[in-house]
């Protein structure tokens, strides 16, 4: 175990979640010698479930995905694996024979908050012990309780969206695996006039239209009731890869997986117009202005935060209920060029 681990440093740069999750991959495969060991995560996206492997042990090598924004090592529909699927449904502990490689395939639920949310696959060469399959439990209950833990610190107790904190360090890993290339706009300080990464990584930033109205009407726990929903259309709306944000306030962030211009534009365009067609309780209707911006090479947090905001404000000044889009309002001398340590955000 130790052998493996070793393969992966520096360790401080990855997060707390994956250095877990590794350790319990290489622990387990010690233990009950295991040949391999595989931890899922269970995906919602639209009305398919997925399965992600996310961390992957094996005699020879470990793999691992460290972000959110990272594609998975694969990514299968959940009823392709009928004894996944049977521990998922039934948050049971599943074993059958792998008939391509002779082994046994155990398939562990790790389940938290009403519903299971991972899976730990172990492929052995005989079935588990009930004493071994206990020391496994041991195990998964402590990556059960980390889970928890990490996902109540991570997310907005109202809207159940991700809070702020957790974008700041989200967004960082992104952009810290965005290296600049020597023969681009690195150093370049109107390098977001004309981003010429043809699917980069996008953010907006999606503001309530005069919600202090919503407050001051209707009061405070209508207007939590419409932060509620709309956080519910987000979820929604969106790509299960895209991540949602909820800071102070009505501000909502999107941060999209890498996507064509026209493809960020036109999911953000189909929100707003159904958050415009949705009826809130006793309120009735609202709008949303976006503003949107690449996340870029050679960015800072504060930068692509500072770009979208721009956006955003010119949809505010111009009419509301509207999407804006930062590098194409620059392109068109619609608004000045951001220089670099420019911030001034909400």
């Amino acid at each position: 175990m130790i052998h493996l681990l070793t393969d992966v440093e520096p360790t401080t740069a990855y997060s707390e979640r994956t250095l877990a999750e590794l350790g319990i991959a290489c622990s387990l495969m010690h233990l009950v010698g295991a040949a391999e060991v595989g931890i899922f995560v269970v995906q919602a996206a639209g009305t398919a479930t997925l399965l992600e492997r996310i961390t992957h042990a094996s005699s020879s090598e470990v793999s691992f995905r460290d972000s959110d924004f990272q594609l998975p090592e694969s990514s299968i529909k959940l009823e392709s694996r009928p004894e996944m699927e049977t521990c998922v449904v039934g948050e049971q502990i599943v074993a059958c024979d792998d008939d391509e490689g002779g082994l046994v395939v155990h398939c562990l639920p790790v389940a938290f908050d009403g519903k299971v949310a991972a899976v730990v696959e172990l492929l052995c060469d005989r079935m588990l012990t009930a004493e071994e399959l206990e020391t496994v439990g041991a195990m998964i209950g402590y990556y059960r309780a980390l889970l928890s833990r990490l996902d109540d610190a991570e997310r907005d107790p109202l809207s159940g969206l991700l809070n702020r904190n957790s974008f700041d360090r989200k967004l960082e890993r992104i952009l810290a695996t965005m290296a600049p290339a020597a023969d681009t706009h690195a150093d370049n300080p109107d390098r977001r006039a004309s981003p010429d990464i043809a699917t980069p990584h996008w953010l907006a930033v999606i503001d309530i239209d005069h919600f202090k109205r919503v407050n001051d009407k209707f009061g405070q726990l209508y207007g939590d009731e419409v932060l509620i929903l709309l956080a519910n259309l987000m979820r929604e709306s969106f790509r299960h890869q895209d991540r949602l944000f909820r800071f102070d306030g009505e501000a909502m962030v999107v941060v999209m997986r890498p996507a064509s211009f026209e493809d960020a534009s036109r999911a953000l365009e189909r929100f707003r117009m159904r958050v415009a067609a949705q009826h809130f309780p006793q309120v009735g209707e609202i709008n949303v202005s976006i503003g949107l911006a690449a996340i870029a090479s050679g960015d800072t947090v504060e930068d692509v935060l500072a770009a979208a905001d721009e956006a955003l404000r010119y949809a505010k000044s111009h009419g509301r209920n509207q999407l804006a889009c930062y590098e194409k309002l620059v392109a068109a001398g619609e608004i000045r060029k951001r220089a670099p340590g420019d911030v001034d955000i909400f």
